[in-house]
């Protein structure tokens, strides 16, 4: 399947899951797990889903950062996440490894950059509550948001398989370029 094939299937799935009942990060993350796993790029369990059961709206209801991107951060890590840090020897060579030249912080930055330039916020009272939480209007807004991000996830994830970490960094709390 193409990139952009492998992305409306992650929108698709995540639309699906949030009007099956699951929230927005398990919404996210579950529809890039199948999809991920259907193309033999991860094999994660699809029971790991359970790391995202707290993240409905913005963390346990708090309205902190929109968790669809999270579900996206948790999905791309079983592909791009350390499965042991401490097989590097050292602090120094650990922390390379995530804000590095060749870090793995500058792939899951630029994701994070075209999620908020898309969508405009990554905070979810800002996203949602403009919106009675009960309506329509704002459950449709936040299938949109949530397709998104599981989109989003998928094309950093290939990005990063296909072009390795070596991207500029955006906006970033360590000042790096």
């Amino acid at each position: 399947m193409n990139v952009d094939d492998m992305m409306e299937q992650a929108r698709k799935r995540a639309r699906e899951n949030h009007l099956s009942g699951m929230n927005c990060g398990e919404s996210t993350f579950r529809a890039m797990l199948e999809t991920l796993r259907e193309e033999g790029i991860t094999d994660m369990p699809i029971e790991i889903v359970s790391l995202a059961t707290g993240l409905g709206g913005g963390i346990g209801s708090s309205g902190n950062t929109c968790c669809a991107v999270i579900g996206a951060t948790l999905g791309m890590s079983t592909v791009h996440g350390r499965k042991d840090p401490f097989d590097l020897p050292t602090p120094e060579a650990r922390r390379d490894q995530l804000g590095g030249e060749n870090g793995r912080y500058r792939l899951y930055n630029n994701m994070v950059h075209e999620f908020k330039t898309k969508i405009g916020s990554m905070s979810c009272a800002e996203l949602t509550c403009p919106y009675d939480y009960y309506s329509d209007e704002r459950k449709e807004r936040c299938r949109t948001i949530i397709g998104e991000a599981a989109a989003l996830g998928i094309k950093w994830t290939l990005i990063g398989l296909e072009q390795g970490y070596r991207h500029p960094f955006h906006y970033n709390i360590m000042g790096k370029k």
